[in-house]
């Protein structure tokens, strides 16, 4: 029996959404967001988390912090997108909008910069396209 292809079962790995927000609160949030649309939130509140997680199960996508306690959001963003190749979007996440942050964006390898506070709606549009 072959199924079609809307039975075939979604790798979770293919919706698999790393966050990385030192906020706990926002965290939770942003997670429930994400489940709530169907991605599988994996949710570390610091850097070196971050890291063992992408090592250990490549996301299909990353939404960080730029300020994090234990290593800066940019040069997390940077060793991630080093484990992840350039095919996923790193999404860089801040109420920082200082022209030094928004002009590191590209140097690091982030893909797309989303200022706080998040838009739900909005968020997961932008989520839909990027990872259908």
């Amino acid at each position: 029996m072959t199924m079609t292809e809307s039975e075939v079962p979604v790798s979770t790995n293919t919706r698999r959404i790393l966050v990385v927000e030192d906020d706990r609160a926002a965290a939770r949030a942003l997670g429930r967001i994400l489940s709530d649309a169907g991605y599988n939130p994996i949710v570390c509140h610091g850097g070196i988390e971050a890291l063992a997680s992408a090592r250990a199960e490549p996301p299909a996508a990353a939404m960080i912090d730029v300020h994090l306690p234990d290593l800066n959001g940019l040069i997390l963003a940077q060793q991630i997108r080093q484990i992840v190749g350039k095919q996923i979007p790193l999404i860089m996440v801040s109420g920082d909008t200082s022209m030094e942050t928004l002009n590191s964006l590209h140097h690091v390898g982030a893909t797309y910069f989303l200022s706080k506070p998040l838009n739900r709606k909005g968020l997961i549009e932008w989520m839909k396209e990027w990872i259908p």
